[in-house]
């Protein structure tokens, strides 16, 4: 089982690691993810910059904390949201985490660690088990 507290650490740590190197990865991110699934890009044409930056953070935010999962929490709303509202897809999310664990591995190469693979796997399967019961 999975030490959540830890995968927290290690996620927190690549993350941090990414800014000091690289700066803002949200654009880096969108652009994989909309090259992953174009579907997610026509959805998201009128988005600006801004927009996109604020729903990354809180994006963010769930892998860097456990307040935000479960009942009643960010996730729970954002699925509601933009599943019933926009017509967004599990599909969309699968790409999306992936997008970000792409850039992160890609763009910090030979500094990215192998411990962070598992806690980004583990985090991002547990947001995913949230998002098709949803």
């Amino acid at each position: 089982m999975a030490d959540t507290a830890y995968d927290l650490a290690l996620i927190s740590e690549s993350l941090e690691l990414y800014a000091e190197r690289h700066g803002d990865m949200a654009p880096r991110v969108y652009e994989c993810f909309f090259e992953l699934n174009p579907e997610a890009a026509a959805l998201m044409e009128y988005s600006d910059e801004y927009m996109r930056g604020r729903m990354f953070a809180s994006i963010l935010e769930l892998f860097l904390s456990d307040e935000h999962l479960g009942p009643g929490g960010y996730l729970a709303w954002e699925l509601e949201n933009h599943i019933k509202a926009y017509s967004a897809t599990v599909a969309m999310y699968e790409s999306l985490f992936e997008g970000i664990l792409d850039i992160l591995m890609n763009d910090l190469g030979s500094h990215w660690h192998s411990e962070w693979s598992p806690a980004w796997q583990n985090r991002i399967a547990l947001i995913m088990k949230q998002v098709m019961e949803a």
